[in-house]
Parts: C-alpha cells; structure tokens; sequence
C-alpha cells in the first residue's frame, strides 16, 4: 500500500495572496469590473467569477493598483488562455508564434468544416 505524501504549509505566505486578501484589492476588483461588463476576447458577459487581470506582470509591481489601465476583466477561461499564451518569462516572445500557429489550426479546420 502506498503512504499518502503530506506537502508541508509553508510558514511564508505568498504575498500575491495576501495581497488579493485585501480590502484594497477587492475594492479596486469590485470598480474594474463594474466598469467593465464583457470579455474583451470572446465579446460574451462576464461571470460573476471573472478574473481581474494585472497586465503589467513585474511582480514587484503587483500591488500596484493606481493605474486602472494596467488592469481587465477577463472570463477564467479566458484568463487561462492568455496566460497559457504568454508563457513563461523566458519564452514571452514566442506567444506570438503560438498565436500564429493556433491561426493556422482554426483556418485548417474551418476549411474542412466548410465554415
């Protein structure tokens, strides 16, 4: 029988966690996505579990929330994707080449779909 393996809490908190633990946080969460009310990818509403999305991705400056345009409301998938497009920091050009590649996937299928 296999022993179950007990991943040990760390005694340090993540601090983009205790940030979004914050009044402050939630606060400026809450006005983006009432000034916000559509997934600017996919166009449909946004669900009441949308994600607000730092677009500056320094994480020395996460907690900075005086620029309102360094953030969006993204649908989860959505927010998925994109950081699945992104990447990681050392491939963060190659997003575009993902991009591309996806472009030519969809048009193949839409072209054997006859869409």
């Amino acid at each position: 029988m296999r022993r179950k393996t007990i991943k040990k809490k760390s005694t340090k908190q993540d601090p983009k966690v205790v940030f979004r633990r914050s009044k402050a946080w939630k606060t400026f969460r809450d006005r983006i996505k009432k000034m916000q009310t559509y997934d600017p990818v996919t166009g449909s509403r946004l669900t009441k579990n949308c994600n607000c999305h730092h677009l500056n991705e320094d994480p020395s400056k996460y907690d900075d929330i005086s620029d309102e345009s360094k953030f969006i409301c993204l649908n989860a998938m959505t927010h998925t994707v994109v950081h699945y497009l992104w990447g990681d920091a050392q491939k963060r050009n190659d997003w575009k080449t993902r991009i591309e590649r996806l472009t030519e996937i969809c048009e193949l299928m839409d072209e054997i779909n006859g869409s």
